[in-house]
């Protein structure tokens, strides 16, 4: 068990010890966020590859199947982790993720441009870390013709339980063509990124990358966060960004942004099932090599088998592991 409840949490997988960050480690995790000791996240050269997409958690249309994550078991999975696993084409290293996700925009492949999901929305936390909003992005478009976006919002002030009333819209400035855009919401204004440390979102457009950031994290200096994507038609009945519409807390469900690579590229839960805001673990297998430069060095399978810990308390993963020899296509 690792304590990532309000702090990032390390391990050696050698030796089996949980460390300092300035110790050697390979494994990381934040809350629900792992990480690997490269890229982005660490100087070391850690590399990871899924081994087991545990596809039977899933239906043929990518949704999770409530029958199988709600029926089983550490025990029942532990299978998975015992099998043999052919070397990966590639070890993938760590780079920034966004507590967005990838899921507010699509790629127009007729226009070649970026534009705005649809029926989506999120909860934001401030930098300040004690106000929140509700945002959804109304309308964007990133291509070669145009650059232009518009967010929208409602916040609930840190004097507040509740929404205030109004919607307030954070849109590109007058001559917008590339380049970071950060947005105060509790002061309803704009605001240089560069200069400011309370910018609450940010949405950029550079080369063939588009983002959408909090401040948090290896984002920004500030206490932000985000949970969702929800439906929209189930968010815009929110009346408040810290309690959902049954009265559960959603404060323990926001997460700042974070690195990952192949933990975010293959999720280890799933959130939010039968409209409960907790994880699932889908009990994927993945592939750990403790030094991508070293063809010697120890590689491991490892599975994140839960969230809570002995206490029930989130930000608390269970994660077991063992030593495997790689099998070669002759």
């Amino acid at each position: 068990m690792i304590n990532a409840q309000t702090q990032t949490g390390y391990l050696n997988l050698i030796t089996g010890e949980a460390v300092g960050k300035d110790d050697t480690w390979h494994v990381a995790f934040n809350r629900n966020a792992a990480m690997l000791n490269s890229g982005a996240s660490g100087t070391g050269n850690v590399g990871g590859a899924l081994g087991d997409a545990q596809a039977g958690f899933y239906k043929a249309s990518g949704e999770p199947d409530l029958n199988v994550f709600l029926n089983t078991s550490p025990d029942a999975e532990l299978s998975h982790l015992k099998e043999t696993f052919p070397a990966p084409a590639k070890w993938s290293a760590d780079a920034l993720v966004s507590a967005f996700g990838k899921s507010w925009y699509d790629y127009d492949l007729q226009n070649h441009a970026v534009t705005q999901a649809d029926n989506i929305g999120y909860l934001v936390r401030s930098a300040e870390g004690d106000s929140y909003a509700r945002m959804r992005i109304k309308s964007l478009h990133f291509g070669a013709s145009a650059q232009t976006f518009e967010l929208e919002f409602k916040v609930q002030p840190n004097t507040s339980q509740q929404f205030a009333p109004q919607i307030i819209t954070f849109g590109q400035p007058a001559g917008y063509t590339s380049g970071s855009v950060c947005f105060d919401f509790d002061a309803d204004a704009t605001v240089d990124c560069a200069t400011s440390e309370l910018w609450d979102v940010m949405i950029g457009f550079a080369g063939r990358e588009v983002f959408l950031r909090t401040n948090s994290g290896p984002s920004g200096p500030g206490q932000g966060g985000a949970v969702g994507p929800f439906d929209w038609n189930e968010l815009k009945n929110y009346t408040s960004a810290t309690t959902d519409t049954s009265g559960q807390s959603l404060k323990p469900a926001y997460v700042p942004d974070t690195t990952g690579g192949t933990f975010t590229d293959n999720l280890w839960y799933e959130y939010n099932l039968q409209g409960a805001h907790k994880l699932w673990p889908n009990y994927r297998v993945y592939l750990i090599n403790t030094d991508t430069k070293t063809e010697s060095a120890p590689v491991y399978a490892l599975q994140i088998i839960s969230y809570y810990g002995e206490d029930g308390s989130s930000g608390q993963p269970v994660v077991r592991w063992k030593p495997i020899t790689l099998t070669t296509e002759e």
